[in-house]
């Protein structure tokens, strides 16, 4: 089960859900309604529902809601993880260039910002077909939750959104497994099969 972050939806994960498929295994994405403001994490993860037997990933802003699933196993992928300070703490330096809505939900305010802040590791192409699709993001509030031995986190070495130090220096200290990944901040667009093999080693 494949949890999305913020603006995104099931449409990302299209190209790993077909490569964990060719893999043998069931797989599928969630649509959170994101742009539905006054929801919480723990909204979101009664939507998702208990996942009891499945590994459920989740990445970015996703890693604030799996904590909240019932899971065999959770996997952080690039994630907001859900420790205390990590609003404060996580994002790379330079990371942003969302404006707000008269709802105060976050979205990209054109296709160059979002290439250059949300895709950089992304050819234009992909960026540009991403960006079509992208939605409003109401507020998320950051709460610690349930974090750390027995669970994963994918650790994106290239990000520009969640800082790669950050993410290994939070997962090494709560005890968290660590596999690290030579990617960008969205490996489902650029190294699809790629992730779908780490996902599969897991399984």
């Amino acid at each position: 089960m494949l949890v999305h972050g913020a603006w995104h939806g099931a449409w990302c994960f299209a190209d790993v859900v077909r490569e964990l498929e060719e893999r043998g295994h069931a797989a599928a994405a969630v649509d959170l309604p994101c742009d539905v403001p006054g929801l919480t994490q723990h909204d979101y993860a009664r939507l998702i529902g208990p996942q009891a037997d499945a590994i459920v990933v989740g990445h970015s802003l996703g890693a604030q809601t799996i904590p909240h699933v019932a899971a065999r196993l959770r996997v952080y992928l690039g994630g907001l993880l859900p420790v205390a300070g990590a609003y404060d703490e996580a994002f790379a330096e330079g990371f942003g260039g969302t404006v707000r809505d008269e709802l105060d939900r976050s979205y990209w305010p054109d296709s160059d910002t979002c290439a250059a802040f949300m895709y950089p590791d992304c050819t234009r192409e992909q960026s540009d077909r991403a960006f079509a699709q992208l939605r409003r993001q109401a507020r998320i509030s950051g709460e610690p939750a349930s974090f750390g031995e027995g669970d994963v986190v994918i650790a994106t070495l290239r990000d520009a959104a969640i800082d790669p130090a950050w993410q290994l220096r939070t997962a090494r200290a709560y005890g968290a497994r660590v596999i690290e990944l030579d990617s960008g901040h969205s490996p489902f667009l650029t190294q699809p099969d790629e992730l779908a093999d780490v996902l599969d080693a897991l399984a």
